[in-house]
């Protein structure tokens, strides 16, 4: 699986013209790609998606019903719009909104009643992982999924290591298995889909997809590029 993060990226003839070229990226049968654009091209590129194989997806979304939430979207506008995935608790959300693995449960819910998955976000800081604790760190953020009576077959979990995010700099092999591994363990289940994230290049994949147990990639600033995005998704398949 292989996911574009476009973030606060494109304006709509750029954002129309990428995902033209990315519903024209060959793909095995296989391999699930999709793209998650700004909320304002969502549902432009619904229409230019149509009939392609490539899967779309929100930035964010939150678990209220319909109602008085001033610039927000929910999981049925998400779905309705077109949507089969939905991004939770990026780093940069838990950072600039303070939002947490316990406030996004509602998210979390709605999205899996509306038929989509969610690909619900990971990460340590370098401050965390330099004192050693990357994994306690990261399995408390997954923990409140455990309680919370989900159901867990249908959430992806994108590891993505803050420090590594759009820095250039990735995590070793070792450290990216480790916490996969954790991840799995943690969630108690050996089948789980997790991603890794954090500075994703056509130069770095064929490393990060060597690492076991990983099962693709989110992928930021390259995704804003079709031709690197389609070798990110070549470099997958030939792993």
């Amino acid at each position: 699986m292989i996911i574009g993060n476009w973030k606060m990226n494109t304006a709509r003839a750029d954002a129309l013209a990428l995902a033209e070229a990315v519903a024209n990226i060959e793909h095995q049968d296989t391999t699930r790609v999709g793209i998650c654009p700004p909320a304002l091209w969502i549902d432009p590129i619904a229409h230019i998606l149509k009939g392609s194989t490539i899967l779309l997806g929100a930035q964010d979304c939150i678990g209220d019903q319909f109602g008085a939430q001033t610039g927000c979207i929910n999981a049925d506008m998400a779905h309705d719009a077109g949507c089969a995935m939905a991004i939770l608790g990026h780093s940069e959300r838990r950072a600039r909104f303070g939002e947490t693995s316990e406030s996004l449960l509602p998210a979390v819910a709605s999205v899996l009643e509306t038929g989509m998955f969610p690909v619900f976000c990971v990460g340590e800081t370098q401050e965390e992982r330099e004192s050693g604790r990357a994994l306690d760190v990261v399995a408390e953020q997954i923990r409140p999924l455990l309680t919370a009576g989900l159901d867990l077959d249908g959430i992806v979990i994108a590891y993505e290591p803050v420090w590594a995010i759009g820095t250039g700099f990735s995590a070793t092999t070792a450290d990216i298995e480790e916490m996969h591994a954790t991840v799995r363990d943690v969630l108690g289940r050996t089948d789980a889909l997790v991603l890794y994230g954090g500075s994703v290049s056509p130069e770095s994949a064929d490393e990060v997809f060597s690492a076991e147990g990983v099962s693709g990639a989110l992928v930021g600033g390259a995704s804003l590029n079709a031709d690197k995005f389609a070798a990110i998704v070549a470099a997958w398949e030939r792993k």
